[in-house]
């Protein structure tokens, strides 16, 4: 795998995990509790550390262990990443609105609004294609993208407000639907060539 390939696993993960998306949430109490936020934040970047550690390293035997073909769960796992992105898109978020506490920093910020349906695929997809290793690799370097991202921006959304940021949310939710449209056809066209060889 080239340079440029791996950081192209890395932007399409990255782009999944959407946390632009996710800073609209903490947003309004970034600036009524900055101190707050940060500590919500630093467990949470933990959580999707060891979360997506976790999948990346599994995928391969997750999709054994229940006899599912990569194929198939390509056009599943494509199916609900494209209704996440669809959701995003009209809603903001597919979960509703929530209130930020210290006990949902794991439940629903790390997981499912971080490493949720969308993320636990692409990283099943990797291992499997590409190995638990480079899968592994992609999902640290992801999640240190996340991390900087969420650091830096409560920072400035003290500043600039949570609007920009949703609108930066579903901007990504459309690299989220065009990530879902090629692991579905992916998935359909290997098939079709299992049933027509």
């Amino acid at each position: 795998m080239t340079p440029l390939e791996f950081l192209g696993l890395v932007g399409q993960l990255y782009a999944i995990m959407n946390p632009i998306g996710k800073l609209a949430i903490v947003g309004p109490l970034a600036v009524e509790k900055p101190t707050y936020v940060r500590k919500i934040t630093v467990v949470v970047i933990i959580a999707v550390y060891i979360l997506s550690s976790i999948f990346a390293l599994s995928g391969g035997f997750i999709l054994a262990a229940f006899g599912v073909s990569l194929d198939s769960f390509r056009i599943a796992g494509g199916t609900v990443l494209m209704a996440i992105s669809l959701m995003t898109l009209v809603s903001g978020s597919y979960v509703g609105r929530i209130e930020v506490t210290e006990e949902q920093a794991i439940v629903p910020l790390a997981t499912p609004l971080i490493v949720g349906p969308g993320t636990i695929t692409a990283l099943i997809v990797m291992s499997s294609v590409h190995g638990p290793l480079t899968a592994l690799a992609t999902a640290l370097a992801a999640s240190t993208a996340v991390a900087v991202t969420l650091l830096l921006g409560i920072r400035v959304v003290k500043y600039i407000g949570a609007t920009p940021l949703r609108l930066l949310g579903r901007f990504m939710s459309l690299i989220i639907a065009s990530v879902a449209t090629e692991m579905i056809l992916t998935g359909v066209r290997n098939q079709v060539v299992k049933w027509t060889s």
